[in-house]
C-alpha cells in the first residue's frame, strides 16, 4: 500500500477523532479504533477514487462521515445521507463537523432526483436494510440505488460480510461481540445485483485479517497497530489464493447500472 502525503495527514485526522471520541466516552466508534482499519479506510478512499474520478458521488449511510471526509479531501463532489436526523446526532469530534448529514426516511426513498449521482458508495450498509420487496423479485434499496444513479454509474460497495468469514464465525461462537445476521456469498450478492439492474464489474474478498480486535490484549493491539500497512498487503494477496479466500471476512463490489 502505498501512502501519499495527504494519506498521512488523513490517517492522523481520523486517528485524532477517534481518540477524542474514546476520551470523551463517545459510543460507535470502534471502526475507527485500530490503526488497520483507518488505514484501510484511506485504501478504499484512494480505491473509489481512481475508480469514479471526480464524481457526484452519494454516500449512503454515512455513520460518523469518514468515507465523506476522505473523499472529499480527494476532490469528489460528496452528498452524505443516513437515517433518521443524523445532524442532531453527531458528537462534537472534528471528523463529524461540517458534514451536511442529509436525513432520510429510509433506504427505499432517497430524496433525491433521477440520474442525480455519478456513484453511490455502500461502505457497511447493505447488509442493514431488508433485502426484498414485497414481492420477493427485486431488492427495494438497489432499486431506488439505481434510480438516482445516471445511466453507466458506479455502484460500490465495500465491507460486505461474507457469508463463511472465520471472523463472524468466531465470533458468534466464543459471543465476543456484535456479528452480522445477514451475509453473503460471491454468487449472491453477484445475483441481487443483476436482478436489481446492474452490471457486475468485479467482486473480491478481503479482509482475511481482521479490522477490529475488541477481545485482543493491548500489548497484542500495539503490535498489530505497528504492522498495519504490511498487513493490509499481505491481506491482498492472500485473498486472492482459491480456497483460502473463501473464509475472509468481507466482499467488496464495483458494479454499474446498467
Amino acid at each position: 500500500m502505498k501512502i501519499a502525503p495527504t494519506d498521512t495527514e488523513d490517517y492522523e485526522f481520523l486517528r485524532q477523532s477517534a481518540e477524542l471520541a474514546e476520551a470523551r466516552g463517545l459510543p460507535n466508534f470502534d471502526h475507527l479504533k485500530e490503526p488497520i482499519a483507518r488505514w484501510n479506510y484511506i485504501r478504499i478512499a484512494n480505491e473509489v477514487a481512481v475508480t469514479v474520478g471526480k464524481a457526484r458521488l452519494l454516500d449512503w449511510g454515512c455513520g460518523y462521515g469518514q468515507m465523506t471526509y476522505l473523499l472529499r479531501r480527494r476532490g469528489l463532489e460528496v452528498t452524505a445521507c443516513d437515517i433518521g436526523n443524523p445532524e442532531a446526532a453527531l458528537p462534537d469530534v472534528p471528523l463529524c463537523r461540517g458534514l451536511g448529514v442529509q436525513g432520510i426516511r429510509h433506504p427505499y426513498e432517497l430524496p433525491f432526483a433521477d440520474a442525480s449521482f455519478d456513484a453511490v458508495l455502500s461502505c457497511g450498509v447493505l447488509e442493514h436494510v431488508e433485502e426484498d420487496s414485497p414481492d420477493g423479485s427485486e431488492a427495494r434499496s438497489l432499486s431506488e440505488i439505481r434510480r438516482v444513479l445516471r445511466p453507466e454509474g458506479f455502484l460500490l460497495i465495500y465491507y460486505l460480510p461474507q457469508r463463511a468469514s472465520w471472523q463472524e464465525a468466531l465470533t458468534r461462537r466464543l459471543d465476543l461481540g456484535y456479528s452480522h445476521s445477514r451475509r453473503f456469498t460471491c454468487r449472491e450478492i453477484s445475483d441481487l445485483l443483476r436482478t436489481s439492474g446492474y452490471r457486475v464489474k468485479r467482486v473480491r474478498r478481503a479482509n482475511l485479517f481482521p479490522r477490529n480486535l475488541p477481545a485482543a490484549p493491548s500489548l497484542v493491539r500495539k503490535l498489530y497497530g505497528a504492522m498495519s500497512r504490511p498487513l493490509l498487503a499481505a491481506d491482498a494477496i492472500l485473498c486472492s489464493v482459491p480456497g483460502l479466500n473463501r473464509i475472509a471476512g468481507v466482499l467488496e463490489i464495483v458494479a454499474q447500472r446498467a
